[in-house]
């Protein structure tokens, strides 16, 4: 009989130990009060232990499954939200719709999630949750969207000054654009101070394409004249783009654009018809925009 009573101490010692270590380092997916357990129950308490263990990692690997995806939400003329086309499709959400939908526990997660990984991606997501009826979710998406923008402020000064000492460094000049673009696609500014902005990236990117020309930078140049009103400046970048990248759908999609804010309907037919003739690829973006000025 001793030597089942020394056995049993035995085994019941090194299951403690393993099940210490295993709590400490973390690789036993339980609290560490559970360690109580353990030591007051002889062998059955370790065993209950491993045996929670698996139970919360198959539950987690569960909760993986339906949890809200988070998505980079970008600024388009139709957005579209692009999911996993597995059988978790019909189960994903915008973040942004999680905030309506979810429970107060839920979007808290879903901000702390979005904070903890990089803010910067989900601007326009921070701030759709700055207008949420939960307090605490507006009190962490204003927070990050103020620190965000001191950031972006910092960096438009650096920027600035860097252009300024060296205003023919083309590589200078097209980080600076670049970054400006950014922000003003971001809504990063408003009212007279994206205006302002707005035209200072008019000023930029002309001298820009004055060095070098780029379809990419003639698309900007005209979407921010649009955006600014400045119509004739936007006719005229569309005619640069016209005159070399006739058949890029980009700029006959901006055409579109351009002749809808000008009310001139009969000229967004003749493109579309123009388009149709032709029996070339567009894509499921430009046949929706297509389809919307058709109906």
């Amino acid at each position: 009989m001793l030597w089942i009573y020394i056995t049993a101490l035995i085994l019941q010692a090194v299951l403690c130990t393993v099940t210490t270590v295993g709590i400490f380092t973390g690789f036993l997916a339980v609290e560490r009060y559970m360690l109580v357990l353990a030591f007051l129950i002889p062998i059955w308490g370790p065993v209950m232990i491993f045996i929670l263990h698996f139970y919360l990692k198959d539950k987690k690997s569960d909760e993986d499954v339906l949890t809200v995806e988070k998505l980079r939400i970008e600024a388009e003329l139709y957005k579209n939200v692009a999911v996993d086309d597995g059988m978790v499709a019909a189960l994903t959400v915008p973040i942004e719709e999680a905030l309506i939908v979810n429970t107060a526990r839920e979007r808290r997660s879903i901000i702390m999630d979005v904070l903890n990984d990089e803010p910067k991606e989900y601007i326009e997501f921070l701030q759709k949750a700055g207008n949420n009826d939960d307090t605490e979710v507006v009190h962490y998406a204003v927070t990050a969207m103020v620190e965000i923008s001191k950031e972006t402020d910092y960096m438009l000064q650096t920027l600035e000054q860097r252009y300024q000492a060296a205003p023919d460094d083309y590589d200078v000049l097209e980080e600076y654009t670049h970054f400006l673009w950014s922000c003003l696609c971001q809504n990063m500014m408003q009212g007279q101070v994206e205006v302002v902005n707005r035209k200072l990236y008019s000023t930029l990117i002309n001298k820009k394409l004055s060095i070098r020309k780029t379809l990419s930078d003639y698309l900007t140049l005209a979407e921010n004249e649009l955006l600014l009103k400045n119509y004739t400046a936007c006719e005229y970048a569309l005619a640069e783009m016209g005159e070399r990248w006739p058949e890029e759908e980009a700029y006959i999609l901006l055409c579109i654009r351009y002749y809808a804010a000008l009310g001139r309907g009969d000229e967004i037919r003749r493109v579309i018809d123009e388009i149709e003739r032709s029996n070339r690829y567009i894509s499921v973006k430009a046949r929706e925009v297509i389809s919307f000025w058709k109906k």
